[in-house]
């Protein structure tokens, strides 16, 4: 058991939230923490097979995930508690067994745990649960596997993401999935240096709001054939062949 971990054990049975020997003040924003151990009852709880926890706190805005379904919301961090008002969780297929640990993770966070920070790890706990993170070292995102919010599009006429809504893209194993305001997208994805061919791409058929219906769009129409990949650190552009473009920032 490391010194973060020990101090806070100690503190949780001695003197509940009080400020804990050895650790920081204050959440340290932009940056992103991934689970290294997750503990239940004083036993290891392990989580599903190639699945981390991933946090991160943006302007007093939180973005987070348990390998599944994002959740996003407002935070406050004072009184080393992380209270979310606003929890939103995007709604994509998959399995009931991430669904399960998706759910867990989410009522973690709703219930408002506590944290303390030294340096470069994060302990974050509530009811016998902690999960220790790590903070990852901020570098270029690999264009697959990164989970993608849409920003903006260039597309003239196009209203701007709307407030709250998840859009976003995730390139993964020859294919591309993600949310459009309402709807659901995935096809086929081949990245390559600098490029991305897109194709078979299909769009679920729910009724949505004029302002998403453009914005779904355009997202899909650049999502075409060749797509030219700009990606800088955190921050990803795709160019069609007629010039539109998608702006996309990474979640973590």
């Amino acid at each position: 058991m490391n010194t973060l971990t020990n101090s806070i054990v100690l503190a949780v049975l001695a003197v509940g939230t009080a400020v804990l020997p050895g650790t920081e003040p204050g959440f340290e924003e932009d940056r992103t923490f991934q689970s290294v151990a997750v503990t239940q009852g004083g036993q290891p709880r392990p989580l599903l097979p190639g699945t981390v926890i991933r946090l991160r706190i943006t302007d007093g805005s939180l973005r987070a995930q348990a390998g599944g379904n994002l959740v996003s919301g407002r935070v406050d961090t004072g009184d080393a508690r992380l209270v979310v008002t606003g929890q939103r969780t995007t709604d994509l297929s998959y399995s009931p067994e991430q669904r399960a640990q998706d759910t867990w993770w989410g009522q973690f966070l709703g219930a408002g745990p506590q944290w303390a920070r030294t340096g470069d790890e994060l302990l974050l706990w509530i009811d016998g649960t902690q999960i220790r993170l790590a903070a990852v070292p901020e570098a270029d995102r690999p264009l697959a596997q990164t989970y993608w919010l849409v920003e903006s599009t260039s597309r003239p006429g196009t209203a701007p993401v709307p407030a709250g809504v998840h859009a976003h893209l995730v390139f993964h194993g020859g294919a591309v999935t993600g949310g459009l305001a309402c709807n659901w997208l995935d096809g086929g994805a081949a990245v390559d240096e600098g490029t991305v061919l897109v194709s078979g791409l299909g769009l679920t058929k729910r009724m949505c709001r004029e302002a998403d219906i453009r914005l779904e769009i355009a997202v899909f129409d650049v999502l075409d054939g060749a797509v030219a990949a700009d990606l800088d650190v955190d921050r990803l552009e795709l160019t069609d062949a007629d010039g539109n473009r998608l702006h996309l920032g990474a979640a973590f």
